[in-house]
């Protein structure tokens, strides 16, 4: 359940932390590369961050457009293209266009942050990407979005419990994915953080997936 914000104060005390990902760094074609972008396939299905932005976009009404942030391998981008079948959906990544990409699906090798096409028709969406970014490149990114409709994000939670919950798979994941998941994680975000980060024009409503998730959606004012 999405809670409504109320409250100024950031509830963990775990400092935001961005630095680099070792698979960012790697051929696709490395075998560590490719046992990491598997590993990380199984915990996006437990984290279910890609069905819910897709529950949420779904929710909306008169949807025109829909660009996501970071799209990967385009499988969100796909998946919301074949459940918005008249929308026109576009996906921003600084990587060609991959052959996984749907025939329907504008794909633009860009920067979210040079990108030109946000407007008041757009509902922005990301999945696990955006923590990527510095607080402020993400104050800079919130200036794009000033004009969105509506925000739809699912991102790492910044928390102890995730950090733990992360160690848990160590086991079963390769030392890419032990390495990124941390770091990720520490990138993450808590409650209350994102309207002083992406700007106060929205308002904000969050809540957190079971293994270790925030989910945040803005909608303009």
């Amino acid at each position: 359940m999405l809670r409504i914000l109320g409250y100024p104060q950031v509830w963990e005390s775990m400092k935001r932390i961005v630095e680099p990902e070792i698979l960012d760094d790697l051929a696709p074609d490395d075998p560590n590369a490719v046992r990491s972008r598997k590993d990380l396939r199984l915990i996006n299905r437990f984290m279910a961050g890609e069905a819910w932005i897709l529950k949420q976009v779904s929710n909306m009404k008169n949807v025109r457009r829909i660009v996501e942030l970071g799209a990967g391998d385009g499988q969100l981008s796909n998946a919301l293209k074949s459940q918005q079948s008249e929308c026109v959906v576009v996906a921003l990544d600084l990587v060609p266009r991959p052959k996984s990409a749907a025939d329907g699906v504008i794909w633009e090798s860009v920067s979210v942050l040079d990108y030109d096409g946000y407007d008041e028709h757009c509902i922005v969406v990301a999945n696990l990407f955006i923590h990527h970014l510095q607080d402020s490149e993400l104050r800079s990114l919130g200036e794009k979005l000033k004009d969105v409709r509506a925000g739809v994000f699912a991102e790492p939670h910044r928390k102890k419990s995730a950090l733990c919950m992360g160690r848990l798979i160590f086991p079963v994941v390769n030392h890419v994915t032990r390495h990124d998941m941390i770091t990720s994680i520490k990138a993450g975000f808590v409650r209350g953080e994102i309207e002083g980060l992406l700007g106060s024009g929205f308002q904000w409503s969050e809540g957190s997936g079971f293994f270790g998730g925030i989910r945040m959606i803005g909608e303009r004012q």
